[in-house]
């Protein structure tokens, strides 16, 4: 089992930030034959209700330099102190360099300060926290800012009535210290079942299929990836479009992940009335209580609420979710014990076992557009001087 625990690392500060432009459901009855009783029992079943997406142009690591800056500016925190930029993304600016280095860049960090990319979905928060702490009781860093981001409104087409209404975007940051005195001990267990890879996947624009465009021989090649396949549902994709495997993602959460949160309230010792929370991974209102109920927890400790105002923020989804339901309660002297749990593409699972108090919550913050974002056109021309240039 690949569980821990550590006891001289503190979450210091936590910041969320989402684009100003929001979606409702009922913005988009004409997918739905115009039927609001329709609408109403998704909304009642699902929890579909709105959603906050990118406007073109902003992508992931945009959204990650804003809930940094947030957090920094609010908290106060001198950014020369931090010695690790942790940005987990599954969506980066570019193939290479990692975005986390146009983030190192855009903050003016020290040259002190590592920093890396983590490519990872919906477990990412967790993942990323455990790597934190992990550096931090190892000695080998005092002090981390932990960065979320994805875009996954980009990924889908707004007609796609399975997939369109539940994605929004987000950006979230973590700051993460060392803490002289021993403090209540932080649980971890994570886990994947890569038997499931191919259940959550775009299948081309990557290494194995990628998009080349070099020669006149490679049009052809990139023809057949675009070719339109009509799916049993009576969509239209083609290779470059999100594949899920509905059922056994839905398998695989109900089946495994409270398993996984039980053997975690096991591992660290406590009952679920010592657990103040249960923040779960927003992927929808039936996932939610679903897994809130197999795991033995009652449904007044888990809330749905991120996912009805915001939808489904994949890898940013549990910090926000805790930015947005329970920043008065980690800001108190008194705090409260968390368990999070994130989980999906992979298949992978993460979940901690976490006390929070004292944190400079800056909440959920708009995302504000600024004139430093190039288009489209403007990159182009960027990159096509810098070629000439060199």
């Amino acid at each position: 089992m690949a569980q821990s625990k550590f006891k001289h690392v503190k979450v210091s500060a936590i910041a969320t930030v989402v684009p100003q432009r929001e979606i409702s459901i009922y913005d988009e009855l004409q997918y739905y034959g115009g039927n609001v009783k329709k609408v109403d029992r998704m909304r009642k079943m699902v929890g579909f209700f709105k959603r906050r997406v990118v406007d073109e142009g902003v992508t992931s690591a945009d959204l990650a330099l804003a809930a940094a800056k947030k957090l920094l500016s609010d908290s106060g925190v001198d950014k020369n102190s931090i010695d690790a930029l942790i940005l987990v993304l599954q969506t980066p600016d570019y193939p290479a360099p990692a975005s986390a280095f146009s983030i190192h860049r855009d903050l003016n960090l020290p040259q002190t300060c590592i920093a890396f990319d983590v490519n990872l979905g919906c477990p990412g928060w967790v993942y990323g926290l455990q790597i934190a702490h992990s550096m931090i009781e190892s000695g080998a860093n005092k002090k981390i800012l932990l960065l979320t981001a994805d875009t996954p409104s980009t990924k889908v087409d707004v007609s796609d009535r399975q997939n369109a209404p539940l994605f929004g975007d987000a950006g979230t940051a973590t700051l993460l210290e060392y803490s002289e005195k021993e403090l209540n001990e932080t649980f971890f267990d994570l886990g994947a079942d890569g038997k499931g890879y191919e259940a959550i996947i775009i299948p081309a624009g990557g290494a194995r299929l990628p998009l080349k465009f070099s020669r006149e021989a490679d049009y052809k090649y990139i023809a057949k990836i675009f070719e339109p396949i009509d799916t049993a549902n009576g969509r239209r994709v083609n290779l470059t479009d999100k594949y899920m495997n509905g059922l056994e993602v839905f398998n695989f959460t109900t089946n495994v992940v409270p398993e996984k949160i039980k053997d975690l309230v096991k591992y660290a010792n406590v009952s679920v009335e010592d657990i103040d929370a249960l923040v779960l991974h927003q992927g929808n209102k039936q996932i939610v209580t679903s897994v809130c109920e197999l795991s033995g927890f009652p449904l007044e400790k888990c809330s749905y609420k991120t996912f009805e105002d915001f939808g489904n923020q994949t890898v940013s989804s549990v910090p926000a979710a805790i930015c947005h339901t329970l920043g008065e309660k980690i800001s108190s002297p008194e705090g409260i014990r968390a368990l999070c749990s994130g989980f999906g593409i992979g298949l992978a699972w993460g979940s901690c076992l976490i006390s929070l108090s004292g944190v400079k919550c800056s909440g959920v913050s708009d995302f504000e557009l600024t004139d430093t974002i190039q288009s489209r056109s403007q990159l182009i021309d960027y990159w096509q001087k810098k070629f000439k240039d060199t």
